[in-house]
């Protein structure tokens, strides 16, 4: 991606989630700790997941309540603005209960930087049929996994 597209894309995204006319849902806007861990993408290629969670324990095992969003590059390549849809390279989950999930109809994830220890530093604006807006800034420590695919 050229500087200059995603230099236009990084604005768009950020425009977009500052003049978002919808307000964050109260029931989940509490989701201040991340991490981010290495997942399965696509033919085992290499993607990435980043927990947002109300809880400590929930960000790095995660229990509910929590989001995941899911992007299927390397965690080296996350800097930039993710476009969430049902047919976009990332997509996200809001787990609200042991038992039930919902994916988000749209919404950005807006990474600013990633550190040489892999920590992602950002931001996501969702929208969730049930959950509402969920709209916060993260800090993701990675977790490194034994994940194997195939």
């Amino acid at each position: 991606m050229s500087v200059t597209r995603m230099f236009g894309c990084s604005l768009v995204a950020v425009l977009a989630m500052g003049c978002s006319s919808g307000s964050v849902s109260p029931r989940f806007s509490g989701f201040a700790y991340s991490s981010v861990t290495p997942q399965c993408g696509p033919a085992d290629g290499p993607a990435v997941a980043i927990y947002l969670a109300p809880t400590q324990a929930g960000a790095n095992d995660p229990s509910a309540p929590y989001v995941r969003v899911y992007v299927s590059v390397w965690v080296t390549q996350l800097a930039g603005v993710w476009p969430i849809s049902t047919n976009s390279q990332a997509g996200a989950w809001f787990q609200p209960d042991a038992s039930t999930n919902e994916v988000a109809e749209s919404g950005y994830m807006f990474v600013s930087s990633v550190d040489s220890d892999n920590t992602v530093t950002g931001s996501v604006d969702l929208q969730f049929p049930n959950a509402g807006h969920i709209k916060t800034a993260f800090r993701a420590k990675f977790r490194p996994s034994n994940i194997l695919c195939g």
